[in-house]
């Protein structure tokens, strides 16, 4: 967790040792204020694909800071890059928010001017990217909201010779510094994501396994199926996004699939009941939903 102190006492960095714990980071770059006034918003973005979130804070008074993870809880600054003092002297960096806004792959910054004497426009700084690989998770929520906010969306892959995971929650940013409703991943020097996982604020989970690097893919959340039974008859209350259709399918195996039924999910509820009268006598049977 990284705070922002709106004068020149400095910033603070916080790291995160699990079980709800954080320890106090002494010493680093970051923790210097930038400018002389102040701080007022800062982001995370891994702006060089590396697979590691570097760190932009806005500063008052002409200078941004600019902080590039080394990948080892330390952090370099950038002093040469158009972003950090590209607004000039009267410059007042209000937020920050990192985007891909011609989905190349590669996150641009924007960043909005706050100046109470003349008036200034906003700055928009094009990343020009480099050969690293990428992966871009934009989430449709059916069960869940729509926009999927709460997700988590894990990426596990192997980036020079080591495996690790990333987590993006998706979030719309809190204060001035919004963000996309997309996860981005910088996969380094893989060419797949070994494990991509999903966590719906549902419940739902799905993974995905080798996934190529450097594409937008777009998850639609699964439908939820509640079983039960009566008189040995199978009955399924089917949760979805409204105004999707769904095909019912069943098997014995996991492998085979026939066709149960098709339904269109009309209510403001979300759910269609479906029954299968005509499921055989066995042990066990395997349903699905499966959206069009």
């Amino acid at each position: 967790m990284f705070v922002t102190a709106n004068d020149a006492t400095g910033n603070h960095l916080y790291h995160n040792i699990g079980a709800g714990n954080f320890t106090n980071v002494t010493s680093g770059p970051e923790l210097q204020s930038p400018s002389s006034v102040g701080c007022e918003g800062c982001s995370w973005g891994d702006y060089d694909n590396d697979g590691y979130l570097d760190l932009f804070v806005c500063g008052e008074g002409g200078n941004n800071g600019f902080y590039h993870n080394n990948g080892d809880g330390t952090f370099t600054q950038i002093t040469n890059e158009p972003p950090v003092n590209g607004g000039g002297p009267d410059f007042n960096c209000a937020s920050v928010a990192w985007v891909d806004y011609d989905n190349d792959g590669f996150l641009d910054l924007f960043l909005t001017r706050g100046n109470n004497v003349t008036p200034t426009s906003n700055l928009l700084f094009h990343n020009n990217g480099n050969t690293n690989g990428w992966l871009e998770v934009k989430l449709v929520g059916t069960v869940a909201n729509r926009s999927a906010i709460g997700a988590k969306v894990r990426v596990k892959a192997t980036l020079h010779g080591k495996t690790f995971w990333q987590l993006r929650e998706i979030t719309g940013g809190g204060g001035w510094n919004l963000q996309p409703l997309v996860a981005h991943f910088g996969l380094g020097d893989a060419t797949n994501a070994n494990t991509v996982r999903v966590e719906w604020p549902s419940g739902n989970v799905q993974e995905f396994q080798n996934v190529a690097a450097k594409q937008y893919l777009t998850i639609i959340e699964p439908p939820r199926l509640l079983a039960s039974t009566t008189n040995g008859v199978p009955q399924f209350s089917l949760k979805g996004g409204r105004f999707m259709q769904y095909d019912i399918q069943a098997s014995s195996d996991l492998m085979a699939w026939s066709p149960v039924s098709t339904v269109t999910i009309t209510n403001l509820s979300g759910t269609a009941q479906i029954i299968d009268p005509g499921a055989p006598g066995s042990d066990h049977r395997f349903y699905r939903g499966v959206s069009h």
